[in-house]
Formats: C-alpha cells, structure tokens, sequence
C-alpha cells in the first residue's frame, strides 16, 4: 500500500514588529517635531513684535511684489480670487459641511471629532494674536484686513488648517491617497500664501508665523497626544470585515 506524501504546512509569517532603534527614534523626533515648530512661531513673533530681522524680509518681499491693481491683469484677478476663495469664514463652513457629510458616510462623528477641535484652537490662536500683536497690514491690505492686527495670518493658518484637516481625514480613510491628499493641502496653503504677498494684503513674517502655528495645531491634534484622527475609520460590519456605507 502506497502512502501519499504529506503536504507540507505553510505557517503564515509571524507579525513584524519595529526594532528597539526604530520606536526610540520615533519616540524622539515626535516631540522634536513639535518643539521645531513651537521654536519657529516663538522666533518669528518675537521679531515681529520688537521689530528684528524679519521686518527686513517683510520689506524685501513687499518690494518684489506688486500690490493689487499695479502689476499684470491676470495674476492680479487670480491672487484676489484666491484671497476671497481663501475668506476664514468660507474655509471653516466648507469644512463643517464636508466633515459633516463624510461622518454620515461612514456611520460616526470621527471626522467631526476631528474637525471640532482644529477650528476652535485655530479661532482662539489666531483672534488672541491678532488682539494681542497690534500690527497694521501693508499697502492695500490695511484697507482690507481691518478686523485686528495683520499678524498672524488668518487667510493663511485657516487655508492651512482646514486642508490639512481634510487632507487627514481623506488619509485614513482611504490610506492609499494619503500623498495626494497632503500634497493638495500643502500647495493650497502655499498659493493662498502666494496670493496674500502678491496683492499686499500681509506681510511674509505673517504667512510665515501662521504656517508655523498652523503646523503645530495640525501636530498636537492629529498625532500627540490626542491621536484623533485614529477615530475617523469608518465601522465595521460584523463578520465580513467591510465598511458600512
């Protein structure tokens, strides 16, 4: 009687797990992150307020750009139409309604959970600098930008903040997308930044010191502590693994 051959058992690779160097340097660079960026927003606004060597950079720029209605029709009627698709008002209710609709999607509040603190930090931070900071907007701007001082840069940390929120949320739900959606968010910020120096309506020390506290809210809220967007996944169905639609 002839035995067959037994079939070899495949065992499914263990799980791997990060190095002890791996997760130390994780441990480190994630607060060094946020100390970078605290750093930055402390060194720009203490220039700002006692005059240092970005008032040097603010005027250098503010040369090099034309100030609305001076320079070339088109890039004129873009820069403005950015800064106006760029009103703090307009970015936070777009973000409301899209966290909204996508909570109802995916069956829970995480992208409102997500949202919620984001827009409240970036209300708080930015009404206090501008109360606090009594600093005129350049040229045209100061006609404009009236509401408080012109630092920090609400058009500019509400671009940042709203996309970044979004881009985020996009992220994890749909992990494959997590570059493009960054990506999108970064050159949002980068041409509303753009289009505030073209048209004079605020100084670089401005865009600047709101892309640093715009980074630091988007960090402590989105990966330490809080790790809200681990809340955004959408539920499971019992059984078999999919997402509720």
């Amino acid at each position: 009687m002839t035995t067959r051959p037994s079939t070899p058992t495949v065992r499914s690779p263990a799980p791997t797990r990060r190095s002890a160097p791996e997760d130390a340097r994780r441990r480190l660079t994630g607060p060094l992150v946020a100390l970078l960026l605290a750093a930055g927003l402390v060194v720009v606004t203490a220039s700002v307020v006692q005059g240092g060597p970005s008032a040097r950079l603010d005027d250098l720029v503010y040369a090099l750009t034309p100030g609305r209605d001076n320079g070339p029709a088109v890039p004129d009627l873009l820069a403005l139409g950015i800064v106006h698709l760029a009103t703090p008002a307009l970015g936070v209710a777009a973000l409301i309604a899209v966290a909204t609709v996508l909570s109802g999607r995916v069956g829970g509040r995480g992208p409102l959970v997500v949202a919620g603190p984001a827009l409240a930090v970036l209300t708080v931070t930015v009404l206090l600098g501008k109360a606090v900071i009594p600093r005129g907007a350049p040229g045209y701007g100061q006609q404009v930008l009236s509401d408080g001082g012109s630092y920090p840069s609400g058009h500019t940390a509400t671009a940042l903040i709203c996309a970044g929120v979004l881009a985020e949320i996009v992220s994890r739900l749909h992990p494959a997308r997590r570059a493009r959606a960054w990506l999108a968010a970064g050159a949002w910020t980068l041409l509303v930044a753009a289009a505030l120096l073209w048209e004079h309506f605020h100084w670089l020390s401005d865009v600047v010191g709101s892309m640093f506290l715009g980074s630091l809210v988007l960090w402590l809220l989105l990966r330490w502590p809080l790790q809200l967007g681990e809340r955004v996944a959408p539920r499971r169905r019992h059984g078999d693994g999919s997402s509720a639609r």
